[in-house]
């Protein structure tokens, strides 16, 4: 076993299992966020209203206080802010409600869209590919390679649909993942092998080097969709022949999983831009746009966190997959 290479970055600093909670907002990328009740004018309203009504309970009191009993003015006056408040807190409200569902349109839009073309894309290479098949005049090399292509464009397809998928469960479903015992060795030993046959008739090269026993606690099925689709990616991009080096080992109460490439790379100013969602590199390539946020989600969800490095365009890049060790094994 080679010796594993230095990690780029740095592990996250606090461990901290966030909510699988996705904001769909067009542009917004995948993040976990906070509920807030004061966003948009109707929360100005509604912060308006509250002081409003706390400076007149403050006037009330301070006249009983010395004394001065108001009388009907003093009744009126804690009437009126009252009677003012329920309004500002109404239209606040009202205001609230017309923002959310004109957001939630923008994004089912926005979403819809991107899917559809996500979707199309290998659906039209799979009919290419199979359309060629359907030619009599076909050397059998040639046909290998139309065979292969369905394979990869078949596989990239499932991905897709996987990823669309979870979206929409940690959508709608509102909570944490399912934590269980998960051994990333064996994990990353099994993905390794299912694309161990796509890299060589691809003329590509495969190194692996995985540490025995490395457990975390978190939810298989998702943790497999990080893994897959940072591996999609370097596939994806990787300029004539891929060339690819998974490692898998232990540093500082972490384990770390680095994917590196000899591809297309991209430009360093955009490594946090290519985790938002829809969102592409300068590459020209196709992609969907959705597999690095929906990992990065999966990956924050567990306490940890995804780094991307590169040097530039036709440098390749490394994706580094921080997660806490859970001590099983």
């Amino acid at each position: 076993m080679k010796q594993s290479s230095p990690a780029l970055s740095a592990p996250p600093q606090k461990v901290r299992r966030r909510w699988a909670l996705i904001d769909l907002a067009p542009g917004s990328g995948f993040h976990f966020r906070r509920r807030s009740f004061f966003v948009g004018w109707g929360g100005i309203l509604i912060t308006i209203s509250m002081c409003v009504l706390v400076v007149a309970l403050l006037v009330g009191w301070v006249l009983l206080w010395v004394n001065r009993p108001g009388g009907p003015s003093m009744t009126l006056l804690i009437l009126g802010c009252l009677g003012f408040t329920l309004v500002l807190v109404v239209l606040g409200v009202f205001q609230q409600r017309l923002w959310a569902h004109w957001r939630l349109r923008q994004a089912e839009a926005a979403y819809l869209a991107g899917v559809s073309h996500n979707l199309r894309t290998p659906i039209s290479a799979i009919r290419a590919a199979a359309q060629a098949l359907q030619t009599q005049n076909i050397d059998p090399e040639q046909r290998k390679m139309l065979l292969l292509a369905i394979v990869y464009e078949t596989r990239r397809l499932g991905l897709r649909v996987d990823n669309v998928l979870e979206t929409g469960r940690l959508e709608v479903e509102r909570q944490a993942f399912h934590e269980v015992p998960v051994n990333l060795s064996k994990l990353m030993d099994s993905k390794a092998e299912e694309i161990r046959g796509l890299v060589s008739s691809r003329k590509g090269t495969l190194v692996c080097n995985f540490e025995d026993g490395i457990w975390v606690t978190g939810d298989e099925h998702a943790l497999r969709l990080v893994v897959d689709n940072l591996i999609d990616n370097a596939l994806n991009y990787a300029d004539g022949e891929p060339h690819l080096d998974l490692q898998l080992y232990e540093q500082k109460n972490f384990t770390l999983i680095r994917i590196a490439d000899q591809g297309l790379g991209f430009n360093p100013a955009d490594s946090e831009k290519l985790f938002k969602r829809f969102s592409r590199g300068e590459t020209g390539r196709s992609g969907s746009g959705l597999g690095l946020s929906l990992a990065q989600a999966i990956a924050r969800g567990h306490g940890g966190q995804i780094h991307l490095h590169s040097d530039g365009l036709g440098t390749g890049a490394i994706a580094e997959v921080w997660l806490p060790l859970s001590g099983e094994g």
